[in-house]
């Protein structure tokens, strides 16, 4: 096609230099795509999965700790902690209900308490409670090894429930300004009622202990009922109600030196520098009287029942009684159960 008249047109020379300049057609796709030599290509999904996983289990393997009494007593610690904050977290729940409080902090204490021996009962045996630690030592129940450790454990674990439940109601506790409000600082820990003597409120403490550890003797005694061990938190938190149920409005029921000593340390922490003089330095009282409760709780069913099981199969007999042979054996139930510890089964 020939260009009209007078119009420029570009010489041969020109020509051949456009068409040697113009990009070829796969020119763009080329400049645009990243050069991949020396550099990874992206990991698939199922690749990045194992590697993490694997990273976790390395990460598992370092943080394991492998001496046995060092996890025994990191479960303490962390079982006490749950049991105080989750306690104590209810009664500053029900810190403006205070009729429905009777019945909604000793189920949370038994929620805490079943909560705390599931996760550690396992590991430690789920003490979380000094006077109970105490008392099984030395009963035989547990290793004298484990007293000290366990026990210090179990306070600091008290003292770390405290500092959780103050996150939780931070704002409740801060507007008691002036720390002078017993209602908030009896968050943390027990007192006596105004009409309860020192000697009452010490006899208060020993007795309540005592049923508790007593009642713990016998839930763990494989010779008595043998109650099944995924049972046995549920059987302590039923304990820990009545115990908590039949005395709570004397001194609150504390039951448990930790529970008691370590909040008491934080609250007078953060200001509330009367919590070891009210009540008659009623302080000393659940500390001292929880663990003499808990060796006479102890001693109290090591002495009475767990020395009389039989030790063999029949090889013990009521004074007096006939032999198996001759007694009649056409029991149910309970009465089976009793007849198979005597050797009639």
């Amino acid at each position: 096609m020939e260009a009209p008249d007078g119009m420029w047109q570009p010489t041969a020379a020109i020509r051949s230099v456009i068409r040697s300049s113009a990009a070829p057609p796969d020119c763009r796709a080329t400049a645009l795509r990243r050069p991949t030599t020396g550099k990874r290509r992206p990991r698939p999904l199922l690749w990045f999965t194992v590697t993490m996983l694997l990273r976790l289990r390395r990460l598992r393997s370092v943080c394991r700790l492998r001496h046995p009494l060092l996890r025994e007593t990191l479960a303490e610690l962390l079982g006490t902690a749950v049991l105080v904050f989750i306690g104590n977290s209810t009664i500053a729940n029900n810190v403006r209900n205070p009729l429905v409080a009777a019945v909604n902090v000793p189920l949370g204490y038994v929620a805490a308490v079943m909560i705390a021996v599931f996760a550690t009962g396992g590991v430690s045996g789920g003490h979380i409670n000094p006077a109970v630690t105490l008392a099984l030592c030395l009963s035989g129940r547990c290793d004298l090894t484990r007293l000290l450790p366990f026990t210090g454990a179990q306070y600091i674990g008290g003292f770390i429930g405290a500092l959780l439940t103050h996150i939780l109601f931070f704002d409740l506790i801060q507007s008691d300004t002036d720390r002078l409000n017993p209602t908030i600082y009896g968050i943390f820990s027990t007192y006596p009622n105004n009409s309860i003597s020192i000697g009452g409120a010490f006899f208060d403490q020993v007795l309540g202990t005592a049923i508790l550890v007593f009642g713990i003797m016998a839930i763990s005694d494989k010779q008595n009922m043998n109650v099944p061990k995924p049972l046995l938190p549920v059987g302590v938190g039923i304990v820990l109600y009545g115990a908590i149920a039949s005395s709570c409005s004397n001194t609150g029921a504390a039951l448990n030196p930790a529970r008691d000593l370590g909040p008491r340390i934080y609250s007078f922490v953060i200001g509330y520098r009367q919590v070891f003089s009210v009540g008659h330095q009623f302080w000393w009282i659940p500390v001292v009287a929880g663990y003499i409760g808990g060796l006479l709780g102890a001693f109290v069913y090591l002495f009475c029942i767990e020395l009389h099981h039989p030790t063999a199969e029949g090889d013990e007999q009521r004074e007096g009684a006939p032999p198996a042979a001759s007694r009649g054996c056409e029991k149910d139930g309970w009465e089976n159960g009793a007849l198979q510890v005597e050797g009639c089964l």
